[in-house]
This record gives structure tokens, sequence and C-alpha cells, in this order.
């Protein structure tokens, strides 16, 4: 079964590519044009074509711009309200470990609601800790959040080097003098 390549209607429009003689021609003078390409020059000028063939050549740029700040005024701008949207409380897990595989540090979490914290669990050292213990721990921590707040699980976990515990007397952090 033969396609009637005429009748596609979904056929994507194509740019063609405008010839290399036609730009260099359309940045010359009309007069130098038709001089450059007429029967005494190499022959390929048609006044029929040529003049608006130059004229869109010369000022596609400023029409393809003049139509995109059109299409881009005519978008709609739709804005958000914040006040319409509902109050979100969600938990974060702070782990102060070492990247890969290595031992937990110091858990901490904190409750924001929306873009505002409104609660702070302090860090606990976790070196003494098998993983089990440290599983445990945030089991408890998770049960507390949902008694509290309605947090069944945690929205991030944010990883933090170790040397940037918060614990007052860290063993990272050495006392000077």
């Amino acid at each position: 079964m033969a396609k009637d390549s005429g009748s596609d209607s979904t056929s994507v429009k194509r740019e063609r590519k405008i010839a290399d003689k036609c730009l260099r021609c359309a940045a010359l003078s009309a007069q130098q044009a038709k001089t450059l390409h007429d029967s005494n020059g190499d022959g390929c000028w048609d006044s029929k074509v040529c003049p608006s063939r130059r004229s869109y050549i010369r000022n596609r740029d400023r029409r393809n711009q003049a139509r995109r700040r059109k299409r881009y005024a005519e978008l709609q701008t739709l804005e958000v309200k914040h006040t319409e949207l509902p109050q979100i409380t969600y938990a974060v897990l702070m782990v102060y470990r070492e990247p890969g595989d290595s031992p937990v540090h110091a858990i901490a979490a904190e409750v924001w609601q929306d873009q505002e914290k409104i609660a702070q669990v302090p860090a606990v050292h976790c070196c003494q800790m098998l993983p089990s213990q440290v599983h445990l721990y945030i089991q408890k921590l998770l049960e507390l959040l949902k008694q509290n707040y309605g947090i069944k699980k945690f929205a991030s976990l944010v990883r933090l080097d170790p040397y940037q515990c918060s614990i007052e007397g860290c063993f990272l952090h050495p006392k000077v003098g």
C-alpha cells in the first residue's frame, strides 16, 4: 500500500537552509546584488524572487525575535498563593558519619513546619552503640515524632561530617588550653 505523502497531516514543518550565496547577496546593496548576479554576472538574479528573499534574509532575525516576544507576552503567569497550601510538618534525620560504609558517630533530628524549624532532638553519640541499637533508637525517635506531630517517617536524611558534631564535649573537639 503506497502512502500519499501530500496528505500527511502529521508532517513536521522543516526550516530550509538558506544558501550561502543568498546570505552573502543579502548583505550587499540592491544595486551591487543586481550587478553581481544579473545576466552580465553569474546569471542567478530573478527579479520576481530575489528582492523579497533578500528582504526576508536581512530581517528574519528581527521578525523572529518579535514573534518570540509576542508569544511570550501571550503566556499566562500563574501564581500559587502560599496561604492556600496546607501546612506541612516533616522531620529530617541528621546522621553524623564519614562517607562510605563507616560507623555512625551521632544522630539528631529536626522537625519543620513549612520553612520554620519548630522542634529539635539534640544529637546523641552512637559510637558505643551496635547497629541494632542505632536502629532501635531511630524507631523510638519516630514513635516520639508520631505521638507529638503525627510524623510516621523522616522526609529526608542529611549526612553530616562527624567533625561538625554539635554535642558539647565531643571527643572530636578537644579542649584547647
